[in-house]
């Protein structure tokens, strides 16, 4: 990752979000990772079959080693042959081989959102497969189980005396997308379970992250509503809100000094929209139990789906539109100036 000094001017070149530094202590910072919506299946199932399972990874095998903890929303299930469509009818259902769960471990994955509208594709079976299989390489889930209570349960990591928990929660497009006490799913997007979830953790780690499945697909922005619900979560003990779904980018916020990210976009996913290609990811420093300093990577696909971090004009043109989205959703704009800047167009 590259070495960002500190500038103040106007510039969107590398999107960089300061916080006060606390350099109190010896003890090296937490990094944190996060990106957006990953899916194995589909054509993207094809490439690895016929390519290698790292090879639309390749651009990121070193910053996610790198880093201390890494986060995605995995938008599919993972099972075998014996698994299959749950909603025949629907146009949509998506699976990867089980064999991807060691793919998303060496390459550092190891906080991983199960709430999504995906969770339920191929039945319960798959949502009890994938979160074993994560278990057994070392990857916590979060956001669905084999039942209410197991998808409502957090996964907590520890590191370097830092305590993070996670909590997940999805939008789907039929009832039993969601969990229930004897049914397998993802956790619903309801307010009531969100604020019990976030008061039962919340004494008992340092830096709470809340993972939303949530808004309007290809929408730029995120609704009046999310603003409000994303406010109230914050007011409630999260730290950190991590946006997915939209598969666009969507604006960052801080609201009250902590981080709201409405969408992190696609990270992996077989889409040809428009506006797909596009997308960012968060980088974030934790020194004594506080973010410390976070800033964004720009991320494209140009005319393919993987990602890779986007330099010169094409980051430019990235982050200028982040900017762009981000500055509605902060009542004073200069909170975004506090963003240090540096050419996204220089090598590292």
């Amino acid at each position: 990752m590259q070495k960002i000094p500190l500038h103040f001017g106007f510039c969107f070149s590398l999107l960089i979000l300061f916080f006060p530094l606390i350099t109190e202590g010896h003890e090296p910072p937490v990094t944190f990772v996060a990106v957006g919506d990953i899916m194995m299946g589909r054509h993207i199932g094809k490439y690895m079959k016929k390519k290698g399972d790292l090879y639309p990874f390749m651009n990121f095998i070193t910053p996610f080693r790198k880093a201390d903890i890494v986060f995605a929303n995995l938008e599919s299930v993972l099972g075998d042959k014996s698994d299959k469509e749950f909603f025949p009818k629907k146009p949509y259902n998506f699976i990867a081989p089980l064999k991807t769960a060691d793919t998303l471990k060496m390459l550092g994955f190891n906080v991983l959102s199960m709430a999504n509208n995906h969770a339920m594709d191929y039945g319960p079976s798959p949502v009890t497969k994938t979160r074993n299989i994560l278990i057994k390489r070392g990857i916590s889930p979060f956001g669905a189980g084999k039942n209410l209570d197991e998808a409502r349960t957090p996964a907590i990591k520890t590191v370097k005396n830092i305590k993070f928990g996670f909590l997940g929660y999805s939008n789907g497009h039929s009832h039993l997308v969601y969990a229930s006490k004897k049914r397998a799913g993802a956790v619903p997007y309801r307010l009531k379970i969100m604020l019990e979830d976030i008061n039962s953790l919340r004494s008992k780690v340092d830096i709470l992250v809340v993972s939303l499945h949530w808004g309007v697909e290809y929408e730029k922005f995120p609704t009046k509503k999310q603003i409000k619900v994303a406010h109230q979560l914050i007011d409630a003990g999260a730290d950190i809100i991590l946006g997915h779904h939209p598969h666009v980018m969507q604006g960052i916020e801080f609201y009250k000094g902590k981080l709201i990210v409405y969408s992190l976009g696609n990270f992996l996913f077989d889409q040809k929209h428009k506006d797909t290609p596009r997308s960012f990811m968060l980088v974030m420093k934790f020194k004594n139990k506080k973010l410390a300093r976070a800033y964004v990577e720009p991320l494209d696909r140009f005319n393919s789906f993987y990602p890779k971090i986007a330099r010169g004009k094409r980051g430019e043109e990235i982050l200028k539109e982040l900017r762009r989205i981000s500055e509605p959703l902060n009542s004073n704009p200069l909170l975004l100036d506090r963003i240090g800047l540096k050419s996204a167009g220089k090598k590292k």
